[in-house]
């Protein structure tokens, strides 16, 4: 996946989560899917630098610049926070789950860390963004640029991020194919 297109990616991830981060300003059910909306963005953040991360990890014992360290630990704290505040958010749900036929009495345990894990994660997003600031200053300038190839659409980039799930064929080799600027998942 380009850089141009993890941007967008960020950027749309960002935005829902701080749309939906208080209920106050979009409503109660706005804010329940927005958020329930969310977590595909943010499955496909996750799939997408997954091999950064498992470096840093095999890295994180060795003598290393604190940054990458810093990186994982608010890179993990932020995966937890968000998974807290989402599965509570399901537990406290009154659109969501009505909606599915299923009717919640929400305990004031569960508000509360919805509301804990909810500060948690906007706060944690906010470090997450400043500890790249430099990569989204640099992105973000690219994107008046006309795009070089087809990558750089979003939707081609997800469908190429996503063969990182499938099966690898019986030789153990993925069959890819390569991506030219006429291979496009446009309507």
């Amino acid at each position: 996946m380009t850089a141009r297109a993890r941007l967008w990616l960020d950027l749309a991830l960002f935005a829902a989560l701080f749309l939906g981060y208080n209920p106050a300003w979009t409503g109660v059910a706005v804010h329940e899917w927005l958020c329930l909306i969310a977590i595909v963005p943010l499955l496909f953040h996750v799939i997408i630098n997954w091999d950064q991360t498992l470096r840093i990890l095999s890295r994180f014992a060795e003598i290393v610049r604190a940054t990458p360290k810093v990186n994982l630990v608010v890179d993990v704290a932020l995966f937890v926070t968000a998974v807290t505040v989402m599965l509570s958010g399901l537990l406290i749900s009154q659109s969501v789950m009505k909606a599915v036929g299923v009717t919640i009495a929400p305990s004031a345990l569960w508000v509360s860390m919805h509301a804990w894990s909810a500060d948690a994660t906007i706060l944690l997003l906010l470090v997450h963004f400043v500890l790249h600031w430099r990569w989204i200053v640099k992105t973000a300038g690219k994107l008046g640029r006309p795009r070089q190839n087809a990558a750089d659409d979003p939707i081609v980039a997800i469908r190429l991020a996503t063969r990182r799930l499938e099966a690898p064929p019986r030789g153990g080799q993925y069959a890819t194919v390569p991506v030219t600027t006429d291979d496009r998942y446009r309507p």
